[in-house]
């Protein structure tokens, strides 16, 4: 499976889902992330968590019907972007559990910076948000996503709570 990724030359942008895609090492995105965090301090994550989900909800709802499978297609994505490898596997519905190894953010974090006390993937926790909204349906709202193991923090890999608000009808 394979990312549509368009090139328009004419204002010299890729496209995905009619939405630009910008690709950067994880240098500039932990040197990004840090900025943030230290700018805005416990505002940070969440920050960055929704401008993550808001993203990768409006690429996959702009791909529309072209894609049959949500949650492979957003595992396929996540891995040919250089993101890591996600596991949707544990999500359904109603929620449950998502994995990525080999996280960009945390193994970027800690090639940078160190490992950390607390979790450094909101990148991946937004993308998992908005591609779980797409997949089932739901309002981008019903869905939260909180990391509960990072690599960057000392974990194996990184595991993300994936929950969906009580009384939400999935498709």
């Amino acid at each position: 499976m394979s990312v549509p990724i368009q090139f328009d030359a004419e204002r010299a942008v890729v496209l995905s889902g009619g939405r630009s895609l910008v690709f950067h090492c994880h240098f500039y995105n932990c040197a990004l992330q840090r900025a943030i965090e230290e700018g805005m301090g416990e505002r940070a994550p969440k920050v960055l968590t929704e401008g993550a989900a808001r993203a990768i909800h409006a690429q996959l709802t702009g791909l529309g019907d072209a894609i049959e499978d949500i949650p492979a297609f957003a595992e396929a994505a996540f891995r040919e972007l250089g993101f890591g490898l996600l596991d949707l596997s544990g999500v359904g519905a109603r929620g449950g559990a998502a994995k990525v190894q080999a996280s960009h953010y945390a193994m970027g974090w800690t090639a940078v910076h160190g490992p950390r006390e607390t979790p450094a993937c909101f990148f991946p926790a937004g993308f998992i948000q908005g591609a779980v909204a797409v997949a089932h349906g739901l309002p981008l709202e019903s869905v939260t996503v909180e990391e509960r193991g990072c690599y960057a923090a000392g974990a194996e890999d990184c595991v993300f709570d994936v929950r969906v608000s009580e009384g939400e009808v999935a498709r």
